[in-house]
């Protein structure tokens, strides 16, 4: 799940070369009164091409992206109280976001985008012990979670750093909120493959998918956050800030 905040800044700025930028790339004018509207346009221009990923340019392919592992241990919920491991997970339906709004703010460091996704499956063997409200779960197995119309928005804090006597982009903080309009989750091999068992959790989790939403959410948003900042701050290491928002 790295692709939210590399793609935004990279797709919206227009950069991974000081030097040349690719054909569907392109920089914005700092001076330019209506900033974010050109951000917004060449973003929208730039996702499709960069969804598919370009080597040259180190751009990996997003879809299918695959996160080798992640963990939710969250007891503060009340109402769901989960160890939950996922192992070898991929993310397909990035191929369908939009960009929806962008938001840039030099002067305080800020930049906010919207984002809409239609659909994003996530699949991968999962290991899972807890409690759903007042029912137990246990099992391992295959996990294929389907969340459809989410809302997204990113919100980064950046500074500049001098290397070279040019200035370069850093992130500082990378926040993301998620917002599905629905779920579907499906968990094989429950209760130690009691068929009954699992089935009867599998469609309790569907009803209740809000609850299950409140755990897995912030700590998915958290791995992209931290993925996409690793990114970014790689690749603006190499760029000058100059190269990204035009003089």
């Amino acid at each position: 799940m790295k692709f939210w905040g590399f793609l935004c800044l990279c797709a919206c700025l227009g950069y991974i070369e000081s030097k040349k930028l690719p054909p569907y790339m392109k920089p914005c004018s700092r001076n330019d009164p209506k900033l974010n509207e050109c951000a917004l346009k060449h973003g929208r221009e730039a996702i499709p091409f960069l969804l598919k990923g370009d080597p040259k340019y180190k751009i990996p392919n997003f879809d299918p992206l695959l996160i080798e592992r992640f963990e939710v241990n969250d007891q503060s919920n009340k109402a769901v109280g989960l160890s939950f491991v996922c192992n070898k997970c991929t993310i397909s339906g990035l191929k369908d976001v939009t960009l929806d709004d962008m938001r840039i703010d030099l002067k305080k460091k800020k930049i906010e985008a919207d984002l809409t996704a239609k659909k994003i499956e996530i699949t991968g063997k999962y290991n899972v012990t807890g409690k759903v409200l007042v029912l137990p779960i246990n099992g391992n197995g295959d996990v294929d979670l389907t969340v459809t119309d989410v809302k997204l928005t990113m919100d980064i804090d950046y500074e500049l750093y001098k290397k070279k006597d040019k200035d370069h982009l850093k992130i500082k903080n990378m926040k993301l909120i998620t917002e599905p309009s629905g779920s579907h989750i499906k968990l094989t091999n429950l209760f130690n493959g009691d068929k009954m068992l699992g089935d009867n959790m599998n469609n309790f989790l569907n009803e209740n998918w809000k609850e299950l939403d409140k755990t897995f959410g912030p700590t998915i948003n958290e791995v992209i956050s931290r993925i996409g900042t690793n990114l970014i701050n790689s690749l603006s290491d190499q760029v000058p800030f100059d190269e990204i928002f035009t003089k």
